[in-house]
């Protein structure tokens, strides 16, 4: 049994459907909980992958913890996957009603210290494995001295599977009538605050070269993407900026592209925007305030930046803006980066491990 947490669609939400694939393909009997959502539901629907919704919503739905212990039972489940603490609780439940007593394994996608009490250490002497996306958030989480046994914890870095290579009617170029040599720096994942979109768009306010475009696709938080576009106003850049909003073959949009950038000013656990990148052979600026550090090298597999900082952010474009090589090299090492250390395969049987 694979939970997602979340209702909106993102890069937790990729995880858990990839991971649910590959399992499928490997002849294991898989169903989904999910809370309603259309989108993810919609996924689930053309992947024919079966399904229950929840509402999975916290330490007092003794309802959800009732309906999960029938469909442990009716599917025999042996191995329940949670990503988030905040569906737990009715899954411990449903493990303790149920006969068969599924071992839990929880995935800790978040860099945040763990919360203590009675309460949460009776929730960790339940959960037989727990999965940190990085060795940032594995420390962090322990940083408050939990009552959660270590040795039951591991880091698995993140992955995702290998890119589609089919022909997209989507060419950003022609799309938005940008002349073909212009370099295209672009922005993949949820909009919100957090990911640093409008340091971005100042930093590229800054830049010397003008033959270069900047491309946004994505969606989220409304009105922070109306003050973005508000933003590319004030500073002249209509014409040098688009908002693609979602795009259904993101692998498109990031051939296309020169650079990727993502600016977060919170603390990344392990980005997949990045790494779609990375396995793309594409050359890529972030910040260095989260588990990035894990996984590139400043100037070798990528380039690191302080987080809010316009003027660094800015030179760090112009260096690879400028610098033709320097993109060509830097994005075959970080190819050659996620393929030795990085690739699906390895990180699915490094999560099979922990279903033993």
């Amino acid at each position: 049994m694979q939970v997602f947490s979340s209702a909106s669609w993102g890069g937790g939400e990729l995880y858990v459907l990839d991971l649910t694939k590959r399992l499928i393909e490997d002849n294991h009997n898989v169903i989904c909980i999910t809370k309603r959502s259309n989108v993810i539901i919609d996924k689930l629907k053309s992947l024919n992958i079966p399904y229950f919704t929840l509402p999975i919503n916290g330490f007092l739905d003794i309802k959800s913890a009732l309906s999960l212990r029938k469909i442990i039972e009716e599917n025999c489940i042996d191995i329940i996957h949670v990503h988030n603490f905040k569906t737990l609780f009715p899954i411990v439940y449903a493990k303790l009603l149920s006969k068969t007593k599924p071992k839990i394994i929880l995935s800790r996608h978040l860099i945040k210290r763990a919360k203590k009490g009675i309460l949460y250490n009776w929730l960790y002497s339940h959960i037989d494995r727990m999965i940190f996306v990085s060795n940032m958030a594995l420390e962090e989480f322990f940083l408050s001295s939990p009552n959660m046994d270590r040795s039951k914890c591991t880091v698995i870095h993140n992955s995702i599977k290998s890119s589609s290579s089919g022909h997209s009617e989507l060419n950003i170029k022609r799309e938005y009538n940008i002349e073909k040599d212009t370099l295209l720096l672009t922005f993949t994942g949820r909009i919100v605050r957090d990911k640093g979109v409008d340091v971005l768009i100042n930093a590229f306010s800054k830049l010397s070269d003008n033959n270069v475009n900047l491309i946004i696709a994505g969606v989220g938080d409304e009105v922070y993407m109306r003050g973005l576009k508000e933003l590319v106003k004030k500073n002249n850049l209509s014409n040098r900026v688009f908002f693609l909003g979602f795009v259904k073959d993101i692998n498109s949009v990031i051939s296309q592209s020169d650079i990727g950038v993502f600016p977060s000013v919170w603390r990344e656990p392990f980005g997949l925007s990045i790494i779609e990148f990375m396995q793309a052979g594409k050359p890529v600026i972030t910040t260095n305030n989260g588990a990035q550090k894990e996984y590139i090298t400043n100037k070798e597999t990528g380039v690191l930046v302080e987080p809010n900082n316009i003027e660094g952010l800015s030179q760090a474009i112009e260096l690879l803006i400028n610098d033709k090589e320097l993109r060509k090299d830097i994005g075959l090492k970080a190819k050659e980066y996620f393929e030795n250390n990085l690739s699906y395969e390895r990180f699915y049987k490094k999560i099979i491990s922990t279903y033993k």
